[in-house]
Parts: C-alpha cells; structure tokens; sequence
C-alpha cells in the first residue's frame, strides 16, 4: 500500500513548576535493611531483590548459543555534565491503519500480525530517514552481542504493550540489525503481569525471552534491583531493576498510550515508573511533600535511564483516553507512532489523546497537569517542540477510529498496592 506523508511543526510552551520534598532517604535505607533482616531468616537474603543479592541471569546459555561472551554490568551508569534545554523540533512518526486490529482492538491474528510489522517496519524506516536497516542509523553501536531490553506496560489488566508490536519489533531486530534473539529481553517490573495482561507467546517473542524485574507482588525471585544508588529524588531514594543496570545495554521503550490522573498522559516518559521499586513514592500527595510534575523528569534524568533509552515506539493500537492508567481501553486508535526524543513525543501523545478526547466531546487535559513537559525540556530530555511525519494513507493527521474497546464500568487493574504507574 503506497503511504502519503505530511511533516507539521508544532510549538508549545508551557511553566516551570519547582521542586518539592517528599520522604526521606534514611527510611528508604532503614526499610532496606529491615527486609534484608527478614530476608535473612528465611534463607533468601542473597536473592532478595531489593537489597544488593545477586539473582543469577535467568538464561546465561543464550550468550553461548549467540556465540557472545558474557558481559559485566549491563546499560550506562556513569555520570555526565547536566544536559541544556535542547532548540529545535525532533521528528515523530506516526502512522494509522483501522485494519491492524480485528473486531475485538486485538491485533493477534495473522491479518493483523502482518499489518502491524508493516507499521512498526514504516515508521522505523522514516525515522532512519529511509535507510535500508533502520537500525544502522536509530543505534548505530549495535552489533548481534548487543543486549537490548525492550520495556513493556503490562500493568493494566485489560491491555499491555500489544503482542503484535512486540513480535514487529523484535523480527525487525533479529532481520535487520543482526541481533541474536537470545540476546532481547522482553519485560516489566513483574512476571505475572507480563504472563497475564501481555499474553506473550513463543510465535510473538520469536527466541527472546520473557524477564520479570520480580515474580510477582509474593514471589521476589528474579534479578531484582540494583543495590546501587542513583540519587534521591524528593525525598525518597529508587533503586533501578537491574535487567536495566546489568542484564541489558539498550533499552527501547514500548509503551501503551493512557490517560493518567496525575500526569494526564502516560507515554514515553511515565513508562520508567516500573523501571524502579517505588513508583508510588512518585505520584504527588495531598501534603504537596511529593510533586509528579517534577519527580518523572527527574527521574527519566538519572543517567542508567536515560542513557540506555535510544527509542521509544508508542503502542496506541488501543488507548485509555477518558479514564485512569489502569482502566479499560475507551477508544482503538489503530496507531503507532515513534521517537528517538522522549519529550517530543510524549508532547505528540498528549496531542492524540486530546484528539481522541474531542471526538467524544470531552475537554482536553489541562495544561497544567502536563506541566512536567516543560520540566523535562529545562532538563535537556528533549525538545519543545516536535515534527510530524505522518504516514497514515490519508496523511490527515486524525486518530483513527473512537471506537471503545471494553464497557464503560472498566475498574482498576489491580488491587495491589504496586499498581500504580
């Protein structure tokens, strides 16, 4: 099917919100070492995550069947100079096709299995500025021993990071840019969450594995997190999953696109919640000792993060755009979009989903609950403004279909206290 495409430009500004201060980093540090006390007891102590055991890799014979050596530690740690705000526009591409998903919003038979690797394989094409391997130019260190992480959603019960984009992504991977797939690692903060909501199968992971930062909210077991500190950040202090730190050295970033109460979109940026063991120490409380606004850049700032995130393709197959990040999917936009600028497309995804909102009359997200945009700008995470290159068949720029994908009593994902993200 021949594509017609548009490139737009778009402004926006937007006010810088200052930094608030939250919990401490002793209690952080002093709950730590209470875990590892009870750890202990139960003879788990070297594996407990969040206390500096080592949890073995989970498929060490990959690097031999990929003829690779083992390597020691995994994506950036280091520190740099404090990035300026970046001028200019970063290119997004998108692209939009109601046929890359059935009946249902799924995209699991081969119609759509077939459409939604046409999708994914156009939008990494026009973002490599038509380059044969689109992989030589988005990361051009890449060799087959590379290990690349690609980090999913699942959080939401109802819809995670399609299993079609998935598939797409890593075939291109394995294809185009010579990776072995024992070398990809497909995961979330929790197994269980990517067994249920992802519905991952050996047809869609095609040789990659399948890796939770933990089993489940019962189950630590898994590589867990890192020991090491990257900072305290309002008051609390993260520890990352080591499948980021030590097991992987690119990360893509494949997120779902949502609506969220207090980031009002969740994209490129709100994916890093469950690259870290306390998401919820991140959200902002009534006391204001804890601002989102302020807090996700931050923490999209520490360099293990932002360093080892090269892309970031968006899964908008389906979309929450009128309820909160763990309700059912209201609209199935049939959409892909894509960028190596975190900013700038997260700014492009607040932009879908006001569309989408404006199709059903509903008012757009305010200003100021985005406000964390302008935040990560003045960070250096990426530009203000961004450059559409379209390449939906009718290069309109809409959203596809509004159709919803569930019912309208749609609740929360999970009752967990972990859900949150």
């Amino acid at each position: 099917m021949l594509f017609f495409t548009r490139i737009t430009d778009f402004r926006r500004r937007r006010k810088h919100v200052a930094p608030r201060v939250g919990i401490t980093r002793r209690e952080i540090l002093a709950g730590a070492a209470s875990a590892a006390a009870a750890a202990s007891v139960s003879g788990i102590a070297g594996c407990f995550p969040n206390v500096g055991g080592k949890w073995p890799d989970a498929s060490p014979e990959a690097y031999s069947t990929c003829g690779c050596t083992p390597p020691d530690g995994g994506g950036a740690t280091s520190t740099e100079d404090q990035p300026a705000p970046i001028a200019g526009a970063s290119t997004v591409v998108t692209i939009q096709r109601n046929d890359s998903i059935d009946a249902t919003g799924k995209s699991l038979h081969q119609p759509q299995l077939d459409i939604v690797q046409s999708m994914v394989d156009g939008v990494l094409s026009a973002l490599a500025g038509g380059a044969a391997n689109p992989w030589s130019v988005i990361l051009p260190t890449a060799s087959p021993c590379t290990r690349i992480g690609l980090k999913v959603n699942c959080l939401n019960t109802f819809f995670a990071t399609s299993p079609a984009v998935v598939r797409a992504i890593i075939k291109s991977l394995v294809s185009n840019a010579d990776i072995c797939p024992g070398n990809i690692i497909v995961w979330d903060r929790r197994l269980d969450e990517l067994n249920g909501a992802g519905q991952y199968t050996d047809e869609h992971l095609q040789g990659a594995r399948l890796l939770g930062t933990v089993n489940s909210p019962k189950d630590f077991h898994g590589p867990g997190y890192s020991p090491e500190f990257f900072g305290t950040f309002q008051g609390s202090t993260p520890l990352l999953s080591r499948i980021l730190t030590e097991q992987t050295d690119i990360t893509i970033n494949c997120p779902v696109l949502k609506s969220h109460g207090q980031s009002g979109v969740t994209a490129a940026l709100k994916n890093i919640y469950g690259i870290i063991n306390i998401p919820k120490e991140y959200h902002s409380t009534k006391d204001g000792k804890v601002n989102l606004q302020t807090a996700l850049p931050a923490l999209y700032n520490i360099p293990a993060i932002r360093k080892s995130i090269k892309l970031t393709i968006v899964d908008a197959l389906q979309a929450v755009t009128l309820a909160d990040t763990a309700d059912r999917p209201d609209a199935v936009p049939g959409r892909i979009f894509a960028s190596m600028d975190p900013v700038a497309l997260d700014r492009y995804a607040l932009d879908v989903v006001n569309q989408l909102r404006a199709k059903r009359k509903k008012d757009p997200i305010s200003g100021s609950i985005v406000s964390w945009l302008d935040n990560a700008y003045q960070l250096g995470l990426g530009t203000k403004d961004y450059k559409l290159v379209d390449l939906s068949p009718t290069a309109d720029g809409g959203v596809g279909s509004d159709g919803g994908a569930g019912t309208d009593d749609g609740g929360a994902g999970s009752d967990d206290d972990d859900a949150i993200d």
